[in-house]
């Protein structure tokens, strides 16, 4: 249950939703969401770690994984 490991951390949530929201970028993500650098870093790493977030051409995106997890947090109204 993936789910419940992105709603235990507000970081991992907020990183996670803003990922599936189209950014693409992990500074620019902190900046908005005021995290500290370091620990958005770290909660990206626990997301790609867990394949629901990839990097590809220095974008971020969201996994078939994590995809499948943003369609059933909408559904259970987690996001």
């Amino acid at each position: 249950m993936k789910e419940g490991f992105i709603v235990s951390n507000r970081v991992r949530k907020a990183i996670f939703s803003a990922v599936a929201s189209g950014a693409d970028n992990i500074e620019q993500i902190a900046k908005k969401e005021r995290l500290m650098p370091a620990q958005a870093q770290r909660a990206l790493k626990e997301l790609t770690d867990n394949e629901l977030i990839e990097e590809k051409d220095g974008k971020l995106r969201l996994t078939e994984e994590g995809e499948k997890t943003l369609q059933t947090m909408k559904k259970e109204r987690m996001i």
